[in-house]
């Protein structure tokens, strides 16, 4: 699209150059409608889908917790981007007891934290080999401590939308504990939208 409208400009540019006064006018004008819409192209948002394969260690077995993050970016020099999944897979070999304790702490937008203590995101498996998924945003917020009869609350964000301002744009802070086994983190996919020429990444910061 934006390359035939190029051709369509150089073409009309071209005949100006030729053209009696009141003939330029109108293709100046034309080119000032063609410059609008090119404006408008570049506003628009596209969905995209990137996917942190790496990851990680979320705990190890004994004693002392985690906190991993994920970190999630674009490179985009002004206008936002929006998020609308972050699904997150455990490593295809889990023990039974699974995570027993993987929460989210807390969400950094830009810079501004807010604390967005939920409930287990995932619960045991019932046999070894099993890989647990679950997709963090719209998770419930917890008001009280106690994991085995949480009171459901308030909800973290179903949605972000950043700034593109800086690194780091998003950043969530997960808290992980494992008693029995290594836990690990297998995959990451974070979906939303952005600008056409943007480009937004997903890292995964191990736990202990």
């Amino acid at each position: 699209m934006c390359q035939r409208l190029f051709l369509l400009a150089a073409g009309l540019l071209g005949l100006s150059l030729v053209a009696p006064a009141p003939a330029s006018a109108q293709v100046a004008a034309i080119l000032n409608a063609i410059d609008a819409v090119d404006g408008k192209l570049d506003t628009l948002v596209v969905p995209f889908k990137v996917v942190d394969d790496l990851g990680g260690l979320c705990d190890s077995a004994g004693g002392g917790t985690s906190n991993p993050e994920i970190h999630i970016d674009s490179d985009g020099e002004e206008g936002e981007f929006v998020i609308t999944s972050i699904l997150v897979r455990s490593a295809p070999v889990l023990p039974t007891t699974g995570f027993l304790n993987l929460t989210i702490n807390k969400v950094v937008i830009d810079g501004d934290s807010f604390d967005t203590k939920t409930g287990n995101i995932l619960d045991p498996t019932f046999g070894s080999g099993v890989a647990e998924s679950a997709d963090l945003m719209g998770t419930s917020v917890i008001r009280n401590p106690d994991p085995s009869d949480p009171l459901p609350g308030g909800s973290f964000p179903h949605q972000i939308v950043a700034q593109s301002a800086g690194l780091e744009d998003v950043s969530i802070q997960l808290f992980c504990s494992s008693f029995d086994d290594d836990l690990t983190i297998d995959r990451i996919l974070v979906a939303g939208w952005k600008r056409p020429a943007d480009s937004v990444t997903v890292t995964y910061i191990p736990g202990n």
